[in-house]
């Protein structure tokens, strides 16, 4: 089976939608055990060179961006959201119009399956409330580190 990229996606327990927003416990974490993303596609399927299986969420994590970033793209996507909730939501097509968003882009493995609990949709409604407001939940720091490092290592000529 080659490479699919699925759009909507029925898995643990819920229905994933393109351009929706998750929240779950998600088990093998390196900084956040408890995303909050806004959920693109699903890629599923055996790279058809490498043999590679893949089977992962796709997403914006939407903790990793800066409070004052945060905010504002979630006041945007409110308005792209109202006008089409059955988008495609792509890194490339995100990119177009925010291209900050890439460095914010994770993958979440699907299985095995306890690594992905208590999956929920956030309504857009709730989206201020559960997103902008997370003050304790704030990794932007974290993230501005790694690029900071990475330009580093780029003017520097160091090893990547």
């Amino acid at each position: 089976m080659a490479l699919t990229f699925k759009f909507k996606k029925k898995s643990h327990g819920i229905t994933w939608k393109s351009g929706h927003m998750y929240k779950f416990s998600y088990s093998p974490y390196n900084q956040d055990p408890t995303p909050k993303i806004l959920y693109c596609y699903t890629t599923e399927g055996i790279h058809p060179k490498t043999g590679h299986q893949h089977r992962y969420h796709n997403g914006i994590n939407i903790s990793y961006l800066p409070r004052k970033i945060r905010k504002k793209f979630i006041e945007d996507w409110r308005k792209e959201f109202s006008k089409n909730k059955n988008m495609k939501t792509t890194l490339t097509n995100l990119k177009r119009k925010y291209p900050y968003l890439e460095e914010f882009f994770r993958r979440y493995n699907t299985k095995p399956n306890y690594y992905i609990k208590n999956a929920e949709e956030i309504p857009p409604e709730d989206w201020q409330k559960e997103v902008v407001k997370s003050w304790h939940k704030d990794f932007s720091a974290t993230i501005r580190k790694k690029i900071a490092s990475k330009l580093k290592k780029f003017f520097t000529g160091g090893k990547r």
